[in-house]
């Protein structure tokens, strides 16, 4: 019984450095290229080093950070021809997510759906309320769709298209605009049990991001 207790604790505490770290990594408080000492990244979560390392070894399998031998952790960096690759695979995941998140949801869910599309409206100029209601767009998306391993899968991929805008949030805020136009009618279509609607929403989505890393490959 207390091995358990003890078990679920450190995947909580896991959980929670992971949070702390992704959430970093995407700002870019962790810059992209910057080489860390497992030390640095105890300090910036205030947890202990068995929940760090199990963090580290999940944002290594994901691509955020890369395992140095003998010299530590390196961020990395973004490129725009692994952006394109990691566009090709989320657009098929969410095509999926969606088409089963219109068939599964609930109606109060189509109600959460419908009100985020409506605040997704007016958040063209603030870019921190975006970052929220897309986090609970997609939240919600995969609440509804109930397909744990598409979620599972898609998840590092939203993150490091986070990151992407972050990192290219000057230059990006036509592209952004199209963004949440697409993303306001797509919370729509789900809402409305139209499952095509809402994955040809996704893929006018990825285009414009597939658009956006085409331009930073050419000018980088």
């Amino acid at each position: 019984m207390n091995r358990r207790a003890s078990g679920a604790a450190t995947v909580s505490l896991a959980e929670q450095a992971y949070g702390v770290l992704e959430q970093k990594l995407v700002a870019l408080e962790l810059p992209p290229g910057e080489i860390v000492s497992e030390g640095q990244l105890i300090a910036l979560t205030g947890l202990g080093r068995t929940p760090v390392r199990e963090a580290m070894q999940r944002l290594a399998q994901q691509d955020l950070i890369q395992v140095m031998p003998r010299k530590g952790l390196k961020v990395t960096p973004v490129s725009s021809s692994a952006m394109l690759q990691i566009l090709e695979t989320r657009r098929a995941l969410e095509r999926v997510i969606v088409h089963r998140a219109a068939l599964n949801a609930r109606d109060e869910q189509r109600g959460s759906l419908a009100a985020i599309a409506r605040d997704l409206a007016t958040a063209y100029d603030n870019f921190e309320a975006y970052l929220r209601l897309e986090s609970e767009l997609y939240g919600l998306l995969d609440q509804c769709a109930a397909n744990a391993v598409a979620s599972a899968s898609v998840a590092p991929l939203r993150s490091h298209c986070r990151r992407f805008w972050h990192l290219h949030r000057q230059r990006m805020h036509l592209q952004l605009s199209d963004v949440i136009s697409f993303q306001s009618k797509l919370a729509r279509l789900v809402a409305r049990r139209d499952f095509n609607g809402a994955k040809k929403a996704v893929d006018g989505l990825i285009a414009v991001i597939e658009r956006l890393a085409a331009g930073t490959e050419r000018t980088g």
